[in-house]
């Protein structure tokens, strides 16, 4: 099946929003989303009980992919992370917060990589943004970003951004819980 999409280069993407009084760049990071060239995309935007205008925002857009749920109680981001992925009906899942943006082709670079079925994520590098210091853009990672089986040099330390990754949803399956609500 999965196969059979990416000849058809038409797999839905699932992207997973948390919000929890995010109005600041909301409408930028949303903007983000609607702009992608690759548009077989679901937003499955979970409202983590936000008291700020982040729900008005979110309603302004009229697009039949954006998929609205206010979570019955306010839960720490892992948590409400792995409650968005339960609502998710796409072949791959891709992570954006409130505070964040994609360039327009992001989706549509990471996508062809997923025809070699071994692959199970692909990642990037990106920009930090600091609005109140005076390097206000850097690069994430200076260093060549690692590929191929990463696993041992994600144990060792920290270099996805979540921003940046698209996932095979078949590769979470065999996991309850996606995000460790303790940490």
């Amino acid at each position: 099946k999965i196969v059979e999409y990416m000849h058809n280069n038409n797999s839905l993407v699932g992207i997973i929003m948390n919000c929890f009084n995010g109005e600041k760049y909301l409408k930028k990071s949303l903007e983000s989303i609607l702009d992608q060239t690759y548009q077989n995309w679901e937003l499955i935007f979970w409202d983590n009980q936000s008291s700020d205008n982040s729900k008005e925002i979110y309603k302004s857009y009229e697009d039949p992919r954006f998929k609205y749920f206010f979570s019955d109680k306010h839960t720490n981001l892992h948590e409400a992370r792995n409650l968005a992925l339960d609502k998710a009906k796409g072949d791959f899942i891709a992570f954006l917060d409130t505070d964040d943006w994609w360039l327009p082709n992001k989706l549509e670079k990471q996508i062809p990589f997923f025809k070699n079925e071994e692959i199970k994520l692909v990642y990037g590098n990106c920009w930090i943004y600091k609005e109140n210091s005076i390097h206000k853009k850097r690069i994430y990672s200076k260093k060549i970003l690692p590929a191929g089986n990463i696993f041992e040099d994600l144990t060792k330390k920290h270099c996805v951004s979540i921003q940046t990754v698209l996932i095979r949803r078949e590769s979470l399956s065999s996991m309850e819980k996606v995000f460790d609500s303790s940490l």
